[in-house]
């Protein structure tokens, strides 16, 4: 399939026991007030690991959450491994889980059942070949933000294990939640 710029993109993550989430969205609020960037904060972004991006009609909205909640339904509540902080290029800040079997075949399974249905998003990111798991902490950062923000980051205690909850989806342009599912 190939990408249609009236399609929507839509981002499927894991999201965590609220203990942790306590633990990255302090680390989040911190570096906002810190640094001033408040990108996070402003757009209600939860902790968690986007798993998948794919482009879809708005027509088949339900269908993909449909799949996705069927998804839901055969997936165990693992455990994800947080290692270090990281970051791309030092604009984006984040948590690094280890990218063990669990993440990876989540990763794996949710795309053997998507891509026949929807193309690919986010230029093809989350793909299982290429994709670098991790947890946002702060994005759109400048130079001098990012070493602010590297320092709040260095401050949270790892390895850090989160439990996950639940399977989300995301309209990514505007960021909107549309709906979250329980894993056991």
């Amino acid at each position: 399939m190939s990408y249609d710029p009236t399609q929507i993109t839509y981002a499927v993550s894991l999201h965590f026991t609220q203990d942790v989430n306590d633990i990255i969205s302090a680390a989040t609020k911190e570096i906002a007030n810190l640094t001033g960037n408040t990108f996070m904060l402003d757009n209600k972004v939860p902790p968690h690991i986007t798993i998948g991006a794919f482009h879809a009609e708005k027509t088949d909205e339900q269908k993909l959450l449909k799949i996705v909640q069927d998804f839901s339904k055969t997936q165990k509540a693992g455990t994800i491994h947080f290692t270090a902080p990281g970051d791309f290029n030092q604009k984006v800040l984040f948590l690094k889980p280890e990218k063990d079997d669990y993440l990876i075949k989540i990763n794996d399974a949710l795309h053997k059942i998507m891509l026949p249905e929807f193309s690919e998003g986010e230029n093809g990111y989350y793909l299982p070949d290429i994709w670098f798991p991790h947890t946002t902490l702060a994005t759109r950062l400048n130079q001098s933000q990012f070493f602010k923000a590297l320092d709040i980051a260095n401050k949270i205690k790892v390895p850090l294990e989160a439990k996950v909850s639940n399977i989300g989806v995301y309209i990514c342009s505007p960021f909107l939640e549309l709906e979250r599912f329980n894993v056991e």
